[in-house]
């Protein structure tokens, strides 16, 4: 949020153009880099290193990757080949943390349950997991996505590999939703789909009453087209202002991948990118080029929330408080008027 300087009060008009609290101050913010990983680049760890590193460099203290980072989402591969968690690529992954010296957010499949009768003898079930790791390279969060699409796998790679006619990445369990303290507050993980607000919204549902402050989604966001990308539905920023308006509490931050979907059924397809974040009361911003490798949000805990009219500095304290609470913040002293007669808007704050 912009302070202005408070002006000698003169006429009450100038009330209804633009006032903000002379006590204001201003809030702590940081800075988050998302990776729009390209599709052929998934399991290269060298040049996630080097993307983590860069985005350390530009004063980044989380980078974010995209779902399914190490194998490509829908990848048959990940039956014979995921790892558990922890395990050698979730090692990985903490070996990036460690040598940036930042957080990293990541999605990846993970090693489920042995396959069942008449499988390949190496094969698993497989979840679509995503993982939190601190600069110590220490496993902080840890999320199996519950709602998975169902029979997206390519049907002869279902066959060939799991002796199933169709099959699925196994839904992980609705405990994983869970939250842990970081620096940049109350931190939950999800990946992709558990963010929608579709009825029913079981993640989200699950995760609402716990009140996050902070939450990371590696998304899988693809279309049939390249046009199609950033329109409604093929939006990463436009999912994450969804989700964040369903949870009135967290700023929602994902990275979603950019580049040809190389698995699964229904292709071609392609990765949308369109990664950014949104706040408390939905307002989203998104990465101005919508392809780009790396992208850096500067993230305030302040954030503006619709009040209706406010006419005075008087009436301001009576309003604000409430509407800040809606959000799960406290009102930081601000306001001021959008549209005269109208609207304004109070400035609220994470605590």
């Amino acid at each position: 949020m912009k302070t202005l300087h408070t002006l000698p009060v003169i006429l009450p008009l100038l009330f209804s153009i633009a006032v903000y609290s002379s006590g204001a101050r201003a809030q702590p913010a940081f800075s988050v880099a998302v990776v729009q990983l390209q599709s052929t680049d998934t399991g290269n760890f060298a040049k996630m290193q080097t993307l983590a590193t860069q985005a350390k460099a530009q004063g980044a203290a989380l980078v974010i990757f995209p779902e399914e980072s190490v194998f490509g989402w829908l990848n048959p591969a990940v039956f014979t080949e995921a790892a558990p968690i922890p395990g050698k690529y979730s090692d990985q992954f903490a070996a990036i943390a460690v040598n940036a010296n930042i957080w990293v957010a990541t999605g990846l499949a993970e090693q489920g349950p042995k396959a069942g009768p008449g499988s390949l003898p190496n094969a698993y079930q497989a979840y679509d997991s995503g993982i939190l790791i601190n600069p110590q390279g220490q496993l902080v969060l840890h999320h199996r996505k519950f709602n998975v699409l169902q029979n997206a796998f390519d049907p002869a790679a279902c066959k060939r590999i799991l002796n199933q006619d169709g099959c699925s990445y196994t839904p992980g369990p609705l405990s994983d939703i869970t939250t842990v303290a970081t620096p940049f507050g109350k931190t939950s993980l999800l990946v992709c789909a558990d963010a929608y607000t579709y009825a029913p919204a079981q993640a989200l549902a699950t995760l609402k009453p716990q009140q996050p402050d902070f939450v990371i989604v590696p998304w899988g966001i693809t279309s049939a087209t390249q046009n199609q990308c950033g329109t409604d539905g093929f939006n990463a920023t436009g999912y994450a202002s969804q989700a964040a308006s369903y949870l009135k509490s967290a700023v929602v931050v994902g990275a979603n991948a950019v580049g040809p979907r190389n698995y699964g059924r229904f292709l071609p397809s392609v990765y949308c990118g369109t990664s950014g974040y949104a706040e408390p009361t939905g307002q989203g911003t998104e990465a101005q080029q919508p392809a780009a490798e790396l992208v850096m949000f500067h993230i305030s805990k302040a954030f503006d929330a619709n009040a209706g009219p406010i006419w005075s500095n008087t009436e301001a304290p009576r309003v604000c408080p409430g509407v800040c609470t809606a959000y799960s913040s406290r009102w930081n002293g601000q306001w001021k008027t959008t549209v005269p007669g109208q609207m304004s808007v109070c400035g609220c704050a994470k605590p």
